[in-house]
């Protein structure tokens, strides 16, 4: 895609400043008497330290965005999270932990041995948690993939000194940046171990046991990864009722080029490797027991952050993923081709699948081979057991448009049968995420909002009190106009999908894009 919008590169500026206080936004059109909550958004919004640039969109200092909701106005304020990544990188004005893309310098700090040290044991482990929240019983945290959640205070978006250490508690080096909450209050993740051999724990915070969670944070399930020294790279997971879904897929962290890093002189990025012969593993655990079951499922290569939901229905489970055919999504991310683009100056971006894989649960020595074992009526995906008793899923792409960024109703239909989904697109092949959709599951169809040189977050959804449908609620998602170099929050009725109104953020206040984020009610 030739780009058509001179302005492109603002997505990714750094914002000079932080809101000491919050600004009341302009208001166009109406925002619900009934919001009384607040918005948090989490995502990049320092690019550069000193001399110094980070290169990889993931690698930005984490700032948090917030907007709040009182009487039909609308008000919006940011801060950095003080991890330790910021706090070095402002003391030394140097970048000091690796990030995705970008390798730090050693900590000046550090003693002689811990320099050497850390060449072969990356102890400088970012703790910029830049992707998301998630909450343990009241408490918010902000998460990235590393192991150090870090407590927040809504109220000012001020940093918890403390952090969790997941390394510490449960041995755990990475963790998903997508935990789930369930409908009893407890919160489950999962995150790998390279602690002899590689492996996949599924842990639980229970809330309200102690200060710090990871403390008492318990291991449910190990699985041990497919290969010791190349576990799969990973963001989110599946939960239904009564199980976990967990895709190994074929995206490889090389542990031993990870802990060569520091003196191969290269960033976690280029310890990714895909390998697209491979095959993809499902594993399914019992919630209650923690137990794998003994069905080894299987499909083909791919690469895929964001499950949408997953559920069980009469003896399967469902499991919706948004796709990519590989990686190479990850490599259009750098700082360096979105503001600029190739050497042409010009930008394309893979578009997503909205796939659908179901698991039949009920398998055995009896079950019949070489034909399809999915019951189901209303899909087209496809389960057979090979001659060597895996079953390989082929699967259905459930929306006419591909979206990414997925959300759903979560606190009604998170791990239940649904049939609504939201998220982003591209408006046409080539072009960055710059439409938002909701996909009808069952029929495929989709309804769009999309207005030129606009581009929209993720779209959170939230349930209007008392709501009895699905869909009885609004969308609500921060746009970047760089035409007109503003932003601002769009609300939507998620029935229609048509604009309710829009909450306009001061032009002389900078908004970067954001990954992720939470409604607190």
């Amino acid at each position: 895609m030739v780009p058509e919008d001179p302005n492109f590169g603002i997505l990714f500026k750094s914002v000079p400043k932080e809101l000491e206080a919050p600004i009341e936004t302009n208001i166009q059109g109406s925002v619900p008497k009934w919001l009384t909550g607040s918005l948090l958004r989490n995502g990049p919004g320092k690019f550069e330290v000193g001399e110094e640039k980070y290169k990889h969109w993931f690698d930005g200092l984490a700032l948090m965005h917030k907007f709040s909701f009182r009487e039909g106005k609308v008000f919006y304020q940011n801060r950095f999270l003080r991890s330790d990544a910021y706090k070095k990188a402002c003391k030394y004005n140097k970048i000091i932990l690796s990030e995705f893309g970008t390798l730090g310098v050693p900590d000046p700090c550090r003693t002689i041995f811990e320099r050497f040290v850390t060449r072969f044991i990356p102890l400088n482990i970012t703790d910029n948690n830049l992707i998301n929240f998630f909450r343990v019983g009241d408490d918010v945290y902000t998460s990235t993939e590393t192991f150090n959640p870090r407590k927040i205070n809504v109220e000012d978006l001020s940093s918890d000194p403390k952090k969790m250490n997941l390394l510490y508690t449960l041995g755990l080096a990475t963790a998903s940046a997508h935990a789930q909450k369930d409908r009893d209050g407890i919160t489950y993740n999962i995150g790998t171990t390279y602690i002899g051999g590689s492996s996949y724990n599924i842990i639980k915070f229970t809330p309200g046991k102690t200060d710090d969670p990871s403390k008492s944070a318990e291991t449910l399930c190990s699985i041990p990864a497919r290969s010791l020294t190349r576990p799969s790279y990973y963001h989110s997971f599946g939960m239904t009722d009564n199980y976990f879904v967990f895709l190994e897929q074929t995206l490889y962290c090389n542990v031993s080029k990870l802990a060569m890093s520091a003196i191969l002189k290269i960033p976690v990025c280029h310890c990714l490797e895909y390998e697209p012969e491979d095959e993809s593993f499902f594993h399914v655990i019992e919630k209650k027991t923690g137990k794998i079951t003994t069905v080894k499922y299987r499909t083909v290569a791919l690469f895929g952050m964001h499950v949408v939901n997953s559920y069980e229905e009469d003896g399967h489970i469902v499991f919706d993923l948004c796709c990519y055919d590989d990686d190479s999504i990850l490599n259009k991310f750098y700082l360096e081709y979105l503001r600029n683009g190739d050497k042409t100056g010009s930008r394309s971006f893979p578009r997503p699948e909205l796939r659908r894989f179901v698991l039949p649960l009920n398998v055995n020595e009896n079950t019949t081979k070489g034909v399809n074992i999915v019951t189901l009526p209303d899909t087209q995906a496809t389960a057979m057991i090979r001659d060597d008793g895996t079953v390989f899923l082929n699967y259905e792409v459930v929306s006419e448009i591909g979206i990414d960024m997925p959300r759903i109703n979560y606190n009604g239909f998170a791990g239940r049968k649904y049939k609504y989904a939201f998220g982003c697109a591209n408006q046409a092949a080539g072009e960055f995420m710059n439409t938002l959709v909701k996909v009808d599951l069952p029929t495929k169809k989709c309804k769009t909002w999309y207005e030129k040189f606009c581009y929209p977050s993720e779209p959170n959804f939230i349930e209007r009190p008392n709501s009895t449908e699905e869909d009885d609620g609004i969308i609500m998602s921060t746009v970047i106009n760089t035409a007109k170099q503003n932003s601002f929050l769009l609300i939507l009725d998620a029935k229609s999908f048509e604009e309710i109104g829009r909450a306009e953020i001061p032009e002389d206040v900078h908004y970067p894009m954001t990954f992720h984020g939470e409604y607190i009610g």
